[in-house]
């Protein structure tokens, strides 16, 4: 996803580059972190299945390690959403902005 604005023959294209380059590097670690939570998520189901046969203290510790590490990514990835949307909000107003004017 990349953006370029209508602008004036003066004004700077750097400010675009820097929203693109910005953006691309949200969405590289949005699909990174989503690959991972994938992984964790097909490893918590097996870690759980275990856990309902064996009912032991150490399976119980592998569902609940995997358990947390699913939600630190889940974190992680609710930051980098909310950058993106703030990001987006900010495109948005500016092109409203310069559409009224």
């Amino acid at each position: 996803m990349i953006f370029s604005r209508g602008r004036s023959q003066d004004e700077p294209i750097r400010e675009t580059k820097i929203l693109n380059e910005n953006l691309q590097h949200i969405i590289k670690s949005i699909e990174e972190l989503s690959d991972e939570q994938r992984e964790i998520v097909k490893r918590f189901k097996v870690e759980m299945e275990n856990f309902v046969t064996e009912r032991t203290l150490d399976s119980c510790v592998r569902t609940l390690n995997s358990s947390m590490q699913l939600a630190n990514v889940r974190e992680q990835l609710l930051a980098i959403y909310k950058e993106y949307i703030s990001i987006l909000e900010s495109e948005l107003r500016i092109a409203l902005k310069e559409k009224q004017n």
